[in-house]
């Protein structure tokens, strides 16, 4: 049975008089799934991120995250919101003076988990993202595609059941786009619902995942992508 994992009721939010990033925006997100959400930019998709982390409030309406209505979490909740959902964004935000182990099992010692569990975890997602071989390199020795697989193995490390990624392409080639974007596949796969923001069209339409496409704060398109394109 499908689950409604990530829920917008009719939220707004706008910043002045007559300004808005969002505008009346309901879409329901079912746990397990991956979904683009894509437009140009200033058309709302951060914006959407940032809610869900409770980083801004909406101006009107409801977010459910999990069955929870959020707009209604207590301030000294929102630490436990935020330790169960993983995020990567366009700046890969890394620890300039750690290495590959070390920016990846910070996630873990921030949330005071036992070195056990550390040694453990951190080489295992490593191997998921590729960098087995990379664990004594710092930052500024990879390539902006390693660096961004730091940054997912760091979201991932402690497993959350959301990952969002807010233009994680953004700053890298094409032809390694794909890849990073095929690794957000798998971790989907895995179990992890995932929702990545992009304006990138032609990397969107490689994979065969659901799109709701944003204009001036706006949802113009919800669409499912099937073996014959796009259906609602």
């Amino acid at each position: 049975m499908e689950e409604n994992f990530i829920e917008f009721k009719k939220v707004s939010r706008h910043y002045e008089e007559g300004v808005y990033a969002l505008k009346d925006m309901s879409f329901i997100i079912n746990r397990g799934e991956f979904v683009f959400i894509i437009g140009p930019s200033g058309s709302g998709k951060s914006t959407i991120i940032k809610l869900i982390l409770k980083e801004i409030e909406p101006t009107s309406g409801y977010i459910y995250v999990a069955g929870k209505n959020i707009c209604k979490l207590h301030r000294k909740k929102i630490p436990i919101l935020r330790r169960n959902i993983g995020c990567v964004f366009e700046d890969f935000k890394l620890l300039p003076k750690r290495t590959t182990y070390e920016n990846v099992a910070f996630t873990l010692e921030v949330l005071s988990r036992p070195k056990y569990e550390i040694r453990t975890k951190v080489p295992q997602i490593l191997k998921l993202v590729g960098l087995e071989d990379k664990t004594n390199n710092y930052p500024d020795q990879l390539s902006a595609g390693e660096q961004q697989r730091i940054s997912i193995a760091r979201a991932f490390v402690n497993r959350p059941p959301l990952l969002l990624a807010d233009e994680p392409t953004g700053n890298i080639d094409p032809e390694i786009s794909l890849e990073i974007v095929k690794l957000l596949d798998r971790i989907n796969n895995m179990g992890t619902t995932v929702i990545m923001t992009s304006h990138d069209w032609s990397l969107v339409d490689k994979m065969r995942k659901r799109v709701i496409e944003l204009d001036n704060g706006q949802i113009v398109r919800d669409q499912k992508r099937g073996i014959y394109g796009y259906e609602k």
